[in-house]
């Protein structure tokens, strides 16, 4: 039986029916206003283009590190592995040194403003800032793929408000 959601729509039960889709999980890294690496745990990433490569993900305009990432020319995405739910709930705190004792290499493209990639992801992508996009109370930040690289790691996923994995003997054909 469906449900009818009366207008206007209280933004807990938007959370709450939209928390029934499954995504996966991904730390965002770029280099910050005062050249040190930032980062944060998304799940709003998605593919947009393949000619060019296009990919995007949603900031809040409230999130401590809005003006690092509202200014980067670069950004990188690790993917994160099955292992890696303590690392999500790390780069979504706020007030930590995030990278402390991180296993992290600067990405492809190199030079001052090359973002983190973090090791024992599932992969990894960089990005050249192409566009913004103002979208409610997040900006979309477009990014053109420089380079992809793959592991060999299960991907964590996020569903029901919590983390996951993509159980391999429950698969469908």
């Amino acid at each position: 039986m469906c449900r009818i959601i009366k207008r206007p729509i209280d933004s807990s039960d938007l959370r709450k029916t939209l928390s029934t889709y499954p995504t996966g999980v991904s730390v965002v890294t770029a280099t910050g206003l005062d050249k040190q690496p930032r980062g944060m745990t998304i799940n709003s990433l998605v593919s947009i283009s393949l000619d060019p490569p296009l990919l995007g993900w949603c900031l809040d305009l409230k999130a401590a590190s809005f003006a690092d990432f509202a200014h980067c020319r670069f950004f990188s995405l690790s993917v994160l592995s099955l292992q890696q739910a303590a690392l999500a709930k790390r780069f979504a705190t706020r007030g930590i040194d995030k990278f402390a004792g991180l296993d992290c290499r600067p990405g492809p493209e190199g030079g001052e403003d090359a973002p983190l990639l973090i090791a024992d992801a599932c992969a990894w992508i960089s990005c050249k800032l192409y566009r913004f996009v103002p979208l409610g109370d997040h900006l979309m930040l477009v990014g053109e793929v420089l380079h992809v690289e793959q592991g060999d790691a299960h991907p964590l996923v996020f569903a029901a408000g919590r983390f996951t994995n993509l159980d391999a003997e429950q698969q469908l054909a």
